[in-house]
Order: C-alpha cells, then structure tokens, then sequence
C-alpha cells in the first residue's frame, strides 16, 4: 500500500509539471489542443519514467497522471464551460503514458536477453 501511495504521488506531480511547463515549451495552456508533440512526448515520457521503479503498478501511473493534471487545471487554469470536455480529452490523451510503461518494460526485457538473464 505504501508503494501504490509513493507511485501515485509522484506520478500526481509529473502530472502537473506536464501543465506547468506547457506555456514555456509550447506557449498554450492547454496542451491538448496544440498542433506540437508536446504532449504526446510528455505523457510517452512521464510513463517511462515513472516505470524507473520496478514496484510501481500502471494504475497508480495512469490515475496519477490524471489526477496531477486534473488538480492543476482545477487550481491554475481558467476553467470554463467546456471543462467536461477538457477532462475527457485529457484521460484518453493520457493513456499514451502507458506507451511509455509500455517502452520501459520492452526495454528491460531485451537487456535481459542480451545479459542472458531469462
């Protein structure tokens, strides 16, 4: 339980920093409605580096992420009638940080077999 707590704090506040960041890398609030690959690279990202410690699960990855964002947009983003919409975009857009569980786990097999630890 504790390392589910762990994860999930951590994978909040990756969350949010992909929010926070968003106007200096790309100049909008709301990365999901940008024509750049910053959020598509930043949730690939936020998943791999969430998966550096092999204990934590992909659903406390996932609910995460989406909490941290969901908190920053409540708390800094001006919210208005098409937040409903906004939160929609943001979970399945937020799926792609399961690609990067998805690489880091990828990754680690084939370093086993090249070790030739099966």
């Amino acid at each position: 339980m504790r390392q589910f707590l762990l994860s999930l704090f951590v994978s909040t506040l990756l969350g949010a920093a992909i929010l926070f960041f968003s106007p200096y890398f790309i100049g909008e609030i709301e990365p999901w409605s940008s024509d750049s690959y910053y959020y598509t690279g930043a949730l690939v990202l936020a998943g791999f580096i969430m998966l550096v410690d092999r204990h934590a699960s992909y659903e406390s990855i996932f609910i995460g992420i989406v909490l941290g964002q969901a908190i920053y947009m409540f708390t800094f983003i001006p919210v208005d009638s098409l937040v409903g919409v906004a939160l929609v975009i943001m979970a399945f857009k937020s799926l792609l940080s399961c690609v990067g569980l998805l690489l880091k786990s990828a990754i680690s097999d084939v370093l086993h077999l090249i070790k030739g630890n099966t």
